[in-house]
């Protein structure tokens, strides 16, 4: 079971080496080459449940990497367990969540609507609502899978958050000034391309946060987040960026995430130290 506890130092510090053997150093490669390791360590990553996330393995499709989740692991978000992991915490601020905060405060005035995909049970709403209240008359609306749809129904409840909402479907969401995805667009098979023909109108801005945009061509990984495995894209970042130039967008601000890199075991060459939050505005 995941667990929020930290890990003994010494695991910690073994935990350290190994990533920078295996990820980020040609040893890896060279690892690769004895008969049967590589098997072997994969399958030890994949079957853990008390570490957040491990990757295995490159693949060219969503689907080539969904079929290769274990048999014995839960696959994807859509399920009880990833719905109650941030109970128990479900205002989280990070450091890469400042830049979020600020631009929510430049971009979304009183009686506008927000709309967030894959926002779990609202983990941003509920971190923005420590420091400020929404413009009077503004709206949140959280889009995510089913489990989590429901779960953050029940949290808004009780945590009396009547401006915040939640669907299960993108192209149900209500036309929105902003449109917000914090670490979630990863993790969907369809997103960019196909984002912005789901919603019913262009929203004026897009703020993305914690994506993996890479130099190189467009991948997939395996993602073990401990409660289950699931497929996670790397994005290529020059067509990430065409794609949302071509729909008449313009790159406002890029920052760095500091705190969240891929290490994959093996593929020392699709080490990426950093994830990227951006904010395209819609050109007048």
């Amino acid at each position: 079971m995941f667990s929020n506890v930290p890990p003994p130092l010494w695991k910690r510090i073994l935990r350290k080496l190994t990533d920078i053997v295996l990820s980020r150093l040609p040893t890896g490669r060279w690892l690769a080459l004895i008969p049967g390791f590589q098997t072997w360590f994969i399958a030890q990553q994949m079957k853990r449940q008390d570490h957040t996330g491990l990757h295995s393995r490159i693949y060219a499709t969503y689907a080539e990497a969904l079929a290769d989740i274990p048999p014995s692991r839960k696959a994807g978000w859509d399920l009880e367990e990833s719905s109650t992991l941030w109970l128990d915490n479900i205002d989280p601020v990070r450091p890469s969540t400042y830049p979020v905060f600020f631009w929510i405060t430049q971009t979304l005035k009183a009686g506008e609507r927000l709309v967030d995909l894959g926002g779990s049970i609202g983990l941003t709403y509920y971190g923005l609502r420590r420091y400020m209240t929404l413009p009077e008359g503004a709206s949140w609306t959280v889009v995510e899978v089913p489990q989590l749809a429901r779960q953050g129904k029940a949290v808004a409840e009780r945590e009396n958050a009547g401006n915040l909402h939640f669907l299960d479907d993108l192209r149900a969401a209500p036309p929105c000034t902003v449109l917000l995805s914090a670490g979630a667009m990863q993790f969907m098979e369809h997103s960019v391309p196909g984002l912005i023909e789901q919603l019913a109108a262009k929203p004026r801005y897009i703020l993305l946060n914690k994506l993996p945009v890479v130099p190189y061509e467009d991948c997939w990984t395996l993602h073990n987040y401990g409660p289950a495995v699931c497929p996670m894209r790397l994005y290529n970042e020059r067509n990430f960026i065409a794609y949302f130039e071509s729909a008449g967008y313009r790159l406002r601000d890029r920052w760095a995430v500091q705190d969240l890199d891929v290490l994959i075991p093996f593929h020392p060459e699709r080490f990426l130290k950093e994830f990227s939050g951006f904010l395209f505005e819609l050109a007048e």
